[in-house]
């Protein structure tokens, strides 16, 4: 099966509203707790050629630089590392295929943000090639999903979701949010691990399950209400993550001087943004950011009502 240029599919970045880590697992992986929405800005994929077959066919994916304001993250990890050729190739291994595939990527989404370029484009990936095989949504789609990333298996569905598990146990929440958002992203490293080490989380877990499920309950009856999520939402990954960079508190303060209803660093960093009322004052916080010497993104949350 051969063809040239089948389709193209927008991979949006998100925002976690809310994130607490509630243990540490037997795997030493984290318990989590997270709302996930989606947010307008974008990178662009496009599966430029497609050709599979049995497996017995070699499996290469190759993909291809083609610009975007963030580009330069492409020449500094070859095809086979990044995520979009692992979350492939383990599908095609999934399915007993194998073949070439290229691809190419406009790259707008800082890298190692806390707002989840390389796994949504791992998830646009993966939605390309499952329609152009004319496949549904199925338990090899998210299991490779899932085996590639924590946060892949969201960007399948997109919208407003709770995350739990390490991040792959969903459940969609039915809201439209339509908001003005300011993204502060300055390139600012951030060690994960140690993040997670410094929370010294146990093997206890924070809620029972009727706790749980009160708790989610309690966060989703806020989501109307942006203005309330101060008192609410919160990032666990804040208090070491801001001792490591003092300058990230300072923005997030910033944005609530300029206006904002709401900030928070998103991931485990080191993107920080605010939540505003109007584009008006979003765009005059933008502007005021900008002048501070800080890369700014004046974006939407704009999340698909699944």
């Amino acid at each position: 099966m051969q063809r040239e240029f089948l389709t193209s599919r927008k991979a949006f970045a998100k925002l976690n509203l809310h994130l607490q880590v509630l243990n540490r697992r037997s795997d030493n992986f984290h318990n989590l707790l997270s709302i996930m929405a989606e947010i307008g800005l974008s990178d662009l994929l496009k599966l430029e050629s497609f050709e599979v077959g049995p497996r017995e066919k070699s499996l290469n994916v190759e993909i291809i630089n083609s610009g975007g304001v963030c580009a330069d993250i492409l020449k500094e990890i070859s095809s086979e590392e990044n995520l979009i050729s692992i979350a492939v190739k383990k599908y095609l291994k999934a399915l007993s295929l194998g073949g070439y595939l290229r691809f190419s990527i406009e790259k707008n989404i800082p890298s190692g943000a806390g707002i989840g370029g390389g796994s949504s484009d791992a998830a646009a990936a993966l939605e390309l090639v499952r329609e152009a095989l004319n496949l549904r949504q199925d338990e090899p789609l998210f299991s490779a999903a899932a085996d590639s990333g924590s946060d892949v298996p969201f960007f399948l569905k997109g919208g407003v979701a709770f995350a739990e598990g390490r991040g792959e146990i969903l459940q969609q929440i039915h809201r439209s949010l339509e908001l003005p958002v300011v993204l502060v992203n300055n390139g600012i490293h951030v060690n994960t691990g140690m993040a997670y080490s410094s929370l010294k989380r146990g093997h206890d877990n924070l809620y029972t399950g009727a706790e749980l499920q009160r708790r989610k309950n309690e966060l989703c009856s806020l989501l109307d209400e942006p203005s309330e999520w101060k008192k609410y939402f919160i990032n666990d990954f804040e208090k070491p993550v801001f001792q490591q960079h003092p300058g990230l508190e300072i923005l997030k303060n910033q944005m609530y001087d300029f206006g904002a209803d709401f900030a928070l660093m998103s991931g485990s960093g080191s993107s920080v943004y605010g939540v505003f009322k109007d584009s008006q004052t979003s765009r005059l916080a933008a502007e005021e950011l900008e002048r501070g010497g800080n890369r700014v993104f004046l974006i939407n949350m704009e999340c698909r009502k699944n």
